[in-house]
Order: C-alpha cells, then structure tokens, then sequence
C-alpha cells in the first residue's frame, strides 16, 4: 500500500517511535503479540497512531524559527512511529492463516492509510516544512526535505479545502476499494476434476502428490504448484484450456466494478490536482518523468521484440501442427507445453530432467550461501521466533559479527494466502542502527508434502524476490526514514533482483547447491547448458507478453474511464500487443493484481531489465563470482536505498550511462532455428 503523500513504507509496518520492539538479540521478531490475534493487531494500531498524532500536534506547535531538529526531524519521528505497524498490518491481512486476523490487518490499513492522506492534505504541516531554511544543510537532509515538499505538493496540499476533501474521500474510498480487489484475488482458488489419463506427462513426484479421489479424478488448483506444471506438461490440451481459463478468470466477475471504480477515481484525483491522467501523474517523479515517454518506450520495444516473437511463434505453431494438424493458432494454454515440446525435440532439453535437482530445501540453501559469498553476509535461523504460521521461517544475517537484519520466509501455498511472489517490507533500517526487518513471500513446493522439486522458473522467481529481500537489509544507511530502504524510484526498483536471476543459469553456481534430490549427484554442467540454450528459445514471445501486460496497464490509465468497456479494452489490448490471441470469456482485468498495486507502471519491469543487462555486463567482464565487482555493486546499487537518483548509481557503477545495447543482444541472441 502507498498513503497520499510520502510512500511512508512500502508495506505495513509495527509502531517504533516510544513502543516497544525486542532488542536485536532476542528470538522476537518485532512486536511479540501483534500477530497472534486481531485483538493485538488492533491495540497495536492504535498505539501507532496515537504516537504518530502525538508527534504531528507537536510539529504543529513548535513557535520560532522553523530548524531540521524542531521540524523535520520530528517529521521522521512521526512516520517511523507507524513504520512497523505498517509492516505488521501488510503481513496480517495477505499472509495471515486467521480470517479475522486478515480483516483486522484490512481495517488497520484503512485506518494508516486515512492518516496518511491526512498529513499530504494538513496545510499546518506543509507549511511548517516548507519553512525550514535548507541553507548550509547536508545533501541527505537536503534530498529529504525537497522530496517532502515535492510530495505534499503532488498529495494536493495546495488546493483549497473542497479539493482536500474530496481528495481525502477518494483516497479512503481507493484503499476500500483496493483492498476489495486485493482480497478477492486473494480467496479465488477455482479446481478443475482431471481423469488420470489426462495427467500423461506429469513429472512422477508431481503425480505421486495427486492421487485420484474417491471419484477417481484429481482436483487440480489454479495455485502455481498446479497450474505451472499441469500448463508444462499435461497433454490434455482440452484441461489445459479449462484450467488456464480457470487461472484467468480468478476475480471475476466482482474485480470488474470494483477495478473500474478505481479506475474513475484515479481519474478524478489527479484532474483534481491538474494532471491529464494517472499515467502521467505516476510518471513524474520515476525515471522516465511521463507518460509520453512510456508510450515512446513500448512502441520502440514492440518494433525489437515483434519479429522475433512472431519467429517463435511461427516455431510453435509448426510444432502444434504435427498434432493438430487443422491447427491455425497457438492458443495462450499452449505457450509452456508447445514450448517445452520445441525446446525437447529441437534442442534436447526436457525441463522434467532439471527438476531433481531441485528441491526447495537444497535452493533455498545455495541461495544463501551465493548471497553470502557474494556481498559478505550469512544467514543463521532463529529458533523460537514468533511467526504466524508453522511453516514460516525466521532469520539474522549477519556481516562478519554484526547483526544487519532480519526477515521471515513465507513460502508455500495455503488458504487464504497472497498467491503470487513478493517481498514485504517489515521495517526500516537506518544509519542510526535501526534494525532492518522484512519477509518473503511466494507459493512453492511444500517440503512437508514430498520431495519439493521446482521448476527451473521458480528457482529463478527465489533468486529474483531473494535479490529484493537483500535490497531492503542492506540499504539501511539514511539518515531519514523516508531516503532508506528500497525508495528508489519506482521504475528502478526491480533491477537489482533482475540482475540477479542471471545466476541462476550459471553451471558453476548451480553446481553448487542443485544436486539429484535421491542420488546426491550435482547437475551436470552439459545439462544446464543444454538448459540455457533451449530456455532462448520463446524468449521473443515471453518479452511480448510482458510488453502486453505493460500496454495493459499503462493505457487503461492514460484515458478517461468514463464509457471504458473493460472487455471492449481488453480486446483492442490484445489485438495490437499479445503474442496469443483473446481467449473468448477470459477477464484479465480480474485477474491481473499488479492492476492496482503497480497501477499504470507495469512498464517498469522492461525498463528495469534494460538497466539489469547493461549492468550485469560488468560481472561478465569480470566473472561472475569476483568478490570486487560483487562488493561495488553492494556498496553503490544496494545500500544507498534513496540516497541518490538511480541514474547516478548506475553510472557510478558502470563509469557510464546505461545504454540499450545489452538489452537488445540479450533479446536477439540465438535466433530461432
């Protein structure tokens, strides 16, 4: 969640500001009770508050001159009194197994989140802020106080009191609204009934995981542990298209009003403040500063991407023929069985050889110890924390014998849970040696349930949330909340978790930890090169679909919603980006949760993957284990957090501006035969 004025945090987090949070020794995490009921939950909320309004009145009291202690420094005081209430408050309502935990996380969030709106709309404060004479200040102190002003300013602190208002109004009615969307996703779990004989080609730990029911058929769930591996490799193609169906529609139909009444009420929030559309407003203060430029961005990608996706294609429909022979079109439940048939038969590689040497358990462990080496760190359990489910786990990492922080590991499926992959902020790190906390949450392969062997896809998905994870730990330098941890600018936020899913296909790496989870033997490096080849081919279609994805959300928010037909949208979306054809009752919209968290930026995932392949130009030069390479990038990407503009780390680290050119040659690379 985000307030109206000033990402306080990125999640939410347990008050800090006078309430009490366990010293760094401790087997607590946090609070120790805030979690465990809605009871504590709320009690934690209302002392948050409380100690945040406190410091609010006394900005606003302060006679005299305006100082960087009497005003800006308290300033800080009040949003890290709510930062890790915050943090609590995003835990509670996507991760917590407890309905009424959930929905009490729902109602704190509601409660932050008004607050939030009411400090970007509170005239007093603005101008108790805009006082303050920055002349002769540090450049952090300096940085702070321009992006507060730059903040209010875009909140509509400005505007006379109606505009405030009704400012105020939309912004609680987003968050309802949000939150609706969000847990709506959230709770739709749909199952197809699939025969045994229509489960050919499943991987046997996968099958050995599904018996047959009292009926004799196996429910299979639109969960990610089912549906990627039944889209893989089920060659039912007819449960292939029920099921993926199934996936797409989740949400539908209640998501359809309620993201179109978001959608207006974006609309009306920035025309209130002045700006043409939402898509321009969220452009201001990214790197790429507007709209135009966004749209400049994808057109310019669409004319690299388009032939090389359409060679692909051409590939896998040749390939679909032999079994269809009527076939005119590859069908969006086709895309991952047409490949793997393609990458088996033309480049020998068959993805259930890899998995083996999988098994969450020995990933997770190779991901610390690359991690480790890689920016001087270690990771040690913590027995006997506090958590909110027995199956989550609790960490220190350490450099040398300094605790950085600590985090949670959230990362299997259950009712109720958010089902995509994320890091949660749980509180923010400092300079002053405030303890840097998050979790890490996704949907993979159950230890508890059998051998837990992942696709080389989600072993890439925990090196990339992992890099996010690390991100947030390490950038605990500011000297204000609001400049720490991941508060980079949006559209550069994924970049340093892109870069580091390159490991992931390297053979010494991988030699490393993924060993055959029954004969202990370490994957062959002719099997993981056999990998990489084959995995270039679909990578036209896979960047198409993400240019799809990003048209989606950014021109749904660059015209006014008045009369939008979602479906009417969806249509001409598909027509002029998607690598597959519009599947005939599927509701995106309703589906497609980065709708209203990522909102009109979805761009960002491309424009970051462009700056991730010319930075990690640098570790091929180098090596990608050089212990130099590996430690600037530490010290210059990760730990600044919002100290510096992303464009001025990049260059530090590169000694140039980033450029297109590795983006284009990665994309171009090994050309469908």
């Amino acid at each position: 969640m985000r307030f109206a004025l000033i990402a306080l945090t990125s999640s939410l987090m347990f008050a800090c500001g006078g309430l009490p949070v366990a010293p760094m020794g401790t087997a607590e995490l946090g609070p120790p009770t805030a979690w465990t009921s809605p009871q504590a939950l709320a009690k934690a909320c209302d002392q948050a508050l409380a100690a945040a309004q406190a410091r609010r009145d006394a900005i606003k009291a302060v006679s005299g001159t305006r100082t960087v202690s009497n005003t800006l420094r308290m300033f800080d005081d009040m949003l890290m009194a709510l930062d890790t209430t915050e943090g609590l408050t995003g835990i509670a309502q996507h991760m917590h197994p407890d309905e009424k935990v959930r929905t009490a996380g729902e109602d704190c969030e509601s409660r932050l989140a008004k607050f939030g709106s009411e400090i970007g709309l509170d005239r007093g404060l603005y101008e108790a802020v805009a006082a303050v004479k920055l002349d002769g200040v540090d450049a952090q102190t300096k940085r702070m106080a321009e992006h507060l002003l730059r903040d209010f300013k875009r909140s509509g602190v400005d505007k006379d009191e109606k505009i405030r208002t009704r400012i105020a109004a939309i912004n609680a009615e987003l968050v309802t609204l949000g939150q609706a969307y969000s847990k709506t996703l959230r709770d739709s779990t749909a199952f197809i009934a699939v025969d045994p004989a229509d489960m050919e080609g499943l991987p046997k730990d996968w099958l050995d995981a599904h018996p047959p029911g009292a009926d004799g058929t196996v429910q299979i769930s639109t969960n990610y542990p089912d549906f990627f591996p039944f889209q893989t490799y089920s060659k039912a193609a007819e449960k292939r298209a029920e099921l993926y169906k199934k996936f797409v529609n989740r949400g539908y139909p209640a998501n359809k009003d309620t993201l179109l009444n978001i959608l207006k009420l974006r609309a009306e929030y920035v025309g209130l403040l002045g700006y043409s559309s939402w898509a321009e407003y969220q452009a201001e203060d990214k790197m790429v500063k507007s709209a135009g430029r966004i749209s400049t961005f994808l057109q310019d990608l669409v004319k690299i991407v388009r032939p090389r996706a359409d060679a692909d294609l051409a590939i896998l429909l040749e390939r679909k023929k032999k079994d269809l022979p009527e076939a005119t079109r590859v069908e969006a439940w086709d895309r991952f069985f047409y490949t793997g048939k393609v990458r088996e038969e033309q480049y020998a590689f068959d993805a259930r050889t890899v998995r083996p040497y999988f098994a969450y358990d020995k990933v997770k462990d190779g991901i610390f110890a690359l991690y480790g080496e890689l920016f001087g760190l270690r990771f040690e359990p913590i027995e006997g924390a506090a958590v909110w489910h027995p199956s989550v786990q609790a960490y220190t990492m350490w450099a040398g014998e300094k605790k950085l922080g600590r985090f949670f590991l959230d990362m299997h499926p259950r009712e109720g849970k958010y089902k995509h992959a994320a890091m949660f902020p749980l509180q923010t790190g400092m300079a002053t040696g405030r303890v840097p906390m998050a979790t890490l949450v996704c949907n993979f392969p159950n230890p508890a349930e059998g051998p837990a062997l992942m696709e080389h896809g989600q072993v890439s998905t925990f090196f990339h949330e992992f890099g996010h994870l690390i991100h947030h730990l390490l950038a605990k330098n500011g000297d204000w909340l609001s400049l720490s941890g991941i508060r980079v600018e949006w559209d550069f936020v994924e970049t340093p978790s892109q870069l580091l899913e390159e490991w992931a296909q390297d053979p010494t790496v991988l030699a490393r930890f993924a060993r055959h989870h029954e004969t202990g033997e370490a994957i062959p490096a002719a099997l993981v090169a056999k990998m990489n080849r084959a995995q270039e081919f679909g990578r036209g279609i896979d960047v198409m679909r993400q240019l799809f994805y990003a048209a989606y959300s950014f021109f749904v928010h660059d015209r006014s919603p008045e009369g939008l037909d979602l479906d009417t949208y969806s249509a001409e979306i598909y027509s002029k980006y998607s690598p597959y054809p519009e599947i005939d009752g599927a509701h995106i919209y309703a589906s497609f949760g980065h709708l209203v968290g990522y909102s009109s930026q979805y761009y960002t995932y491309q424009w970051s993957l462009v700056i991730a392949k010319d930075l990690f130009s640098r570790f091929k030069a180098a090596g990608l284990l050089d212990g130099k390479t590996a430690m600037d990038y530490r010290k210059l990407i990760l730990e600044p957090g919002g100290l510096r503009d992303a464009s001025d780390m990049v260059k530090d680290f590169l000694g140039r501006d980033y450029t297109l050119d590795a983006y284009k040659a990665w994309l171009q690379s090994a050309t469908p035969e």
